[in-house]
């Protein structure tokens, strides 16, 4: 049943599918249709942002630290899609879909200036390029615990993407420059700074990752994609209505959250 010949991602979709719709968390995948490597678990995800009728405008890198490629045992940054329903811009208001908490990252995205094909020769993944943004990502699973069902499972369900804030500009030269500045708030107060040693993601080298996933699964990266590219402060969560801002460079980056709909985890 499990082979990667015989593995049927519609199950894990369908299940899946149904959490995303009602915001419910579940404890595990079923045993019996749960992905059990990387690819069937990127087969999952596919199938699950065409169930969801979602168009994706780009990824998201999550796990691609260091420290934290090690202690997955992957290797490399799980990828995940950015929904368009779910991009946001400065100041917008994020609905979240119940009171669980959610993690808040400020992250360093690029926008693609240029198609990626999967069997084109290797070439310096930042010549393709064309624009350097910041962003907000908040990473919300529809697991109970998106770190102990196995991270199949966490690349099933989109990487536990739930929203994308993105922002203005920045020279990309200047990134040590922010990453020194860099200060998030949640309702005002301190709630983080940039991360250091092993747990920092190099926003440089991850879309590699990214590439090299994309080239295993003959998919083309289209121009104009989005590629967040994992962390780069120390993530903190907020649960429900709140409001958190970044300062860098003498620039900001705002949002706000609200649950829909009044619901409850």
């Amino acid at each position: 049943m499990n082979s990667a010949a015989a593995f049927d991602p519609a199950p894990a979709v369908a299940i899946l599918a149904e959490a995303w719709q009602s915001g419910t968390l579940l404890p595990a995948l079923p045993e019996a249709v749960r992905p059990r490597t990387m690819a069937q678990g990127y087969d999952v995800q596919d199938r699950l942002v065409a169930a969801l009728g979602q168009v994706p405008v780009g990824w998201k890198l999550g796990m691609g630290s260091a420290l934290q490629k090690r202690q997955s045992g992957v290797g490399r940054s799980i990828a995940g899609r950015v929904l368009l329903s779910f991009l946001f811009r400065n100041g917008d208001t994020v609905p979240l879909p119940n009171a669980t908490p959610v993690t808040v990252e400020f992250e360093i995205a690029y926008v693609l200036g240029r198609d990626i094909l999967p069997d084109e020769a290797p070439s310096p993944v930042l010549d393709c390029v064309k624009e350097t943004r910041v962003a907000f990502e908040l990473v919300l699973s529809r697991f109970t615990d998106r770190r102990t069902v196995g991270w199949p499972s966490f690349a099933a369900d989109n990487g536990a993407f739930q929203a994308l804030v993105l922002g203005q500009t920045v020279d990309r030269r200047r990134l040590p420059e922010l990453t020194r500045s860099l200060v998030v708030f949640l309702n005002g107060t301190e709630a983080a700074r940039s991360l250091s040693g092993e747990d920092v993601t190099d926003p440089e080298a991850a879309p590699g990752d990214l590439i090299a996933i994309a080239r295993e699964r003959a998919t083309t990266l289209p121009s104009g994609s989005i590629v967040s590219t994992g962390t780069v402060s120390k993530p903190f969560t907020l649960s429900g209505q709140a409001e958190v801002a970044a300062s860098f460079l003498g620039k900001t980056l705002g949002f706000r959250t609200e649950l829909r709909n009044g619901n409850a985890a």
